[in-house]
């Protein structure tokens, strides 16, 4: 049985138009593939932003939260010991350097739970609401006149357009990111000091 001898021209130029077409498959997989790609970027920076949004959130809320304990500050100044955390923790999506204010709630709360919106003036759109909920006595409307181990709620609410980079909320239909937390008043019990010692 003979072997037959390779034509080394007839390889090459298989070779090349080889090489040439493949370039074109290439470009049509790369045109085919790219806006997945792009998709799943864009899903993965979001998430990321969530996570990083939630995180300085639970953070901001613990605060509060410490804060409100100790009886000593009214729910507007918690607010606004919270709206100069979250802006130095996130600047730009809560307005650092922009004049605020305080007013009432744009949303509907539930019954016996009392709030501040934060609006941004300048940016003419809302920041977040803090709303205080006292779970042991519902009549109580103020940290400063809960009593000793009280069981209260603070919770932070922000609208998503506020912080997010994409267009999450039209997909899923999640408009607001909320955070709550649980703690317990750290206020002193009141007490009496007798002025004078009993006579021995």
């Amino acid at each position: 049985m003979k072997k037959r001898l390779s034509n080394p021209y007839k390889e090459r130029i298989n070779c090349a138009w080889v090489k040439f077409h493949r370039r074109g498959v290439a470009a049509v997989e790369f045109a085919l593939c790219s806006p997945l790609i792009v998709l799943l970027l864009l899903g993965l920076w979001e998430v990321g932003r969530i996570a990083q949004v939630s995180n300085i959130l639970q953070n901001g809320a613990r605060e509060a939260a410490r804060d409100a304990s100790l009886g000593q500050d009214n729910l507007q100044t918690v607010a606004s010991n919270l709206a100069a955390y979250l802006q130095g923790a996130l600047p730009t999506a809560f307005g650092q350097g922009h004049a605020t204010t305080l007013q009432t709630p744009s949303i509907a709360l539930p019954a016996n739970t009392i709030g501040y919106t934060c609006w941004d003036n300048t940016a003419n759109r809302e920041l977040f609401t803090i709303t205080f909920t006292d779970i042991t006595n519902p009549n109580i409307t103020d940290p400063t006149a809960m009593q000793k181990l009280d069981h209260y709620q603070i919770g932070i609410q922000v609208p998503y357009s506020t912080i997010g980079w994409t267009i999450f909320p039209q997909i899923t239909g999640i408009n607001r990111i909320s955070i709550t937390l649980d703690w317990a008043s750290m206020r002193d019990a009141p007490f009496q000091i007798t002025p004078a010692l009993p006579a021995q």
